[in-house]
């Protein structure tokens, strides 16, 4: 392989392994997003929760808790797939 291929090899590399720590940013933030909207759902949640408890509105804390439920699944869902995502592989034109 001439100098000349090798620097070309190596630029390409460098643009593949600059689009992957990109894209590794992208998914570190979309994963930021949803824990966060988790978390502020969740103590919302809780919140409400407890005043219906308080006030002895057993339907309402209910109707709360599977709410509640149906925020984690979602939620859940959507840091799953953020994480899931298959990684584009390097290829070697030369083999």
């Amino acid at each position: 392989m001439s100098p000349e291929e090798r620097i070309a090899e190596l630029e390409r590399l460098n643009a593949w392994l600059q689009e992957q720590l990109e894209r590794q940013r992208q998914m570190n933030s979309e994963l930021r997003r949803a824990v966060a909207d988790l978390a502020r759902t969740f103590q919302e949640s809780l919140a409400a929760a407890y005043e219906a408890g308080e006030s002895g509105d057993i339907d309402a804390v209910r109707r709360i808790t599977r709410a509640n439920q149906a925020n984690w699944q979602q939620y859940l869902q959507r840091i799953v797939a953020a994480a899931s995502r298959p990684t584009p592989v390097a290829t070697d034109e030369h083999e």
